[in-house]
């Protein structure tokens, strides 16, 4: 099914559920933060395309620039609702070839259709607009532009808006729920500075001291990952060799002064890229590029064009940077298989958390795969991991009193780790396989689709032939721990597993009896052992459970 098919399934499901559960019962996104439930004349269109012309003016820290969006009718539609952020200024809004009037507040433009639209037609919208986008505060995670400055004084301009949603900078549906299948974006800026964005690079056209970029991306993308990377950058490429024999460029635009530590790094990050490919299949854009854009914040994971801030340091292990690798895990953890709702965003960052261990373990052994793990245990447990209601950004990534929430990331990671224990590797990695490409990588539907949680469940189920309600209903749907309780007899040792609301778990447990392992089940949630009274136990050992009363 299309990414189209999808969200237009997705937007009548939000409509639906809305009318069901009541005015009361939904909570909108607070200010800043994107998705949530869909407002109801935005689950009326499904989009198609956008066709973005931005003029950046760095010097004055401007932008100028008409969206043009081009949308399918699934709904009769009476009015247009995009969101735009509040700060930028709304010159006029057609839809078709007519200008109407409009409405521009509280971070939404409002068109009323002169005549309704209905099902079955095309809408198009051409918004212009402009003024100063919001600053980024604290980019990535607090977003919107940065303004730096190279060494050499010259503008370093970055993008970053997933918690807040693209609207901080270009009029669109704000929702995760709804990719336009491709995106345009023809970004000019002053000759002798380059725009890196995402896609590939259709033209390059240059006029006295402006010069535009034209970007084409020929895949479903979200908002969130449509970004402006513009420098006096050097660009190093190589020729990449896919898995499935696919050559395809990988690009690094990088700010001149840093050119030899990029050179130097480059072979370090097609590893990654080897790595990520024989655990999830092939990379899923190589029909584009893989790029990487040196910018003044830490990263984000911009589809085929990952934001690189992290100063090439080496961490705890030479051959291992852990941010560029966590942003090209989004590939295929966010990009290729995306969540519909925020409420499943750990699908994103949990699943590409644990890419970093299964590298690790990679490179150097079981060691380090469970040193990694073990760094990731830090968790929130405050709300579910995975709640089944619709989230907006804010919600899934912050607790109810403002502070970071984490479990999205650590807690995910660490629902993958025991999920790999539960079913063994061969099924386990043939399930996330199964979630990137369930046809095959080169299949007519191998591009990106949205997943949640159920569906996560279903792959897995699907390529291990065993039904894994019992570990999801505790691990995503509830926010506390399982607890095993161990009591150990003179030549025996009891097992029991407590679960969240009193949930059936029968999870296996790993067992070190005098250094043999042994897997018990607790398939009632209870197993007894007969074990000599001298014998030197240790229950899970390699801590490969996630339980309250691990340490």
């Amino acid at each position: 099914m299309s990414s189209r098919t999808l969200s237009v399934v997705l937007s009548i499901l939000c409509t639906t559920l809305s009318a069901q559960e009541g005015v009361d019962d939904v909570t909108p996104p607070r200010p800043g933060a994107s998705g949530g439930t869909m407002l109801p004349e935005q689950a009326a269109f499904d989009v198609r395309h956008y066709d973005l012309t931005l003029d950046v003016d760095p010097e004055a820290e401007t932008i100028e620039g008409v969206l043009v969006l081009t949308a399918d009718v699934v709904a009769d539609l009476a009015r247009v609702v995009l969101h735009l952020e509040r700060d930028l200024t709304v010159h006029s809004v057609r839809v078709g070839e007519t200008e109407l009037a409009h409405l521009h507040a509280d971070g939404l433009i409002t068109v009323d259709l002169p005549e309704p639209l209905t099902r079955g037609e095309v809408l198009h919208v051409s918004v212009a607009y402009g003024g100063a986008p919001r600053v980024a505060p604290r980019p990535p995670w607090d977003g919107g532009f940065t303004w730096a400055r190279t060494a050499d004084d010259q503008p370093w301009i970055a993008t970053s808006c997933q918690g807040e949603g693209a609207d901080l900078w270009w009029p669109c549906k704000d929702h995760p729920g709804d990719k336009a299948e491709t995106f345009d974006l023809h970004i000019t800026v002053p000759t002798g500075l380059t725009c890196a964005s995402n896609g590939t690079l259709q033209s390059t056209e240059t006029r006295g001291d402006r010069t535009e970029f034209h970007w084409h991306s020929s895949h479903p993308i979200a908002n969130y990952n449509v970004a402006l990377n513009i420098a006096p950058y050097d660009v190093l490429e190589e020729s990449y060799t896919s898995v499935d024999g696919t050559e395809f460029p990988v690009v690094f635009y990088v700010l001149p002064e840093a050119a030899d530590q990029a050179r130097e790094i480059f072979p370090q990050f097609l590893a990654e890229l080897r790595s990520l490919e024989s655990i999830c299949g092939p990379y899923p854009f190589r029909s584009e590029k893989y790029g990487i854009a040196h910018t003044p914040h830490l990263g984000m994971e911009h589809q085929t064009i990952c934001a690189y801030g992290n100063g090439f340091r080496a961490g705890r292990f030479p051959d291992y940077d852990w941010l560029h690798h966590h942003e090209l895990s989004h590939e295929w953890w966010g990009n290729l298989v995306t969540c519909s709702d925020w409420k499943d965003m750990w699908v994103h960052e949990g699943i590409g958390t644990y890419m970093q261990a299964l590298h690790l373990e990679q490179l150097h052994g079981r060691d380090a795969y469970l040193s990694e793990m073990a760094r990731k245990r830090a968790f929130t447990l405050v709300k579910p991991m995975a709640p089944e209601r619709s989230m907006s950004s804010q919600e899934v990534y912050f607790q109810p009193d403002g502070a970071w929430d984490n479990d999205i990331y650590n807690k995910g990671s660490w629902v993958m780790h025991t999920l790999r224990w539960t079913l063994g590797d061969e099924a386990f990695f043939a399930g996330l396989r199964a979630l990137c490409y369930p046809h095959g990588p080169n299949a007519p539907d191998a591009g990106p689709r949205f997943v949640d949680t159920t569906a996560v469940r279903a792959a897995f189920e699907a390529t291990s032939g065993r039904p894994l309600d019992w570990f999801f209903n505790v691990y995503a749907r509830t926010p506390a721990l399982p607890e095993l309780v161990v009591e150990r007899g003179d030549e025996e040792l009891d097992l029991t597993w407590r679960a969240p609301n009193g949930l059936p778990f029968p999870m296996d447990v790993p067992v070190s009896v005098n250094g043999e392992i042994l897997r018990v089940a607790l398939h009632h949630g209870h197993a007894r052992l007969t074990v000599p009274a001298d014998a030197e136990v240790v229950v899970d050992p390699e801590t490969l459970v996630l339980r309250a009363d691990a340490p």
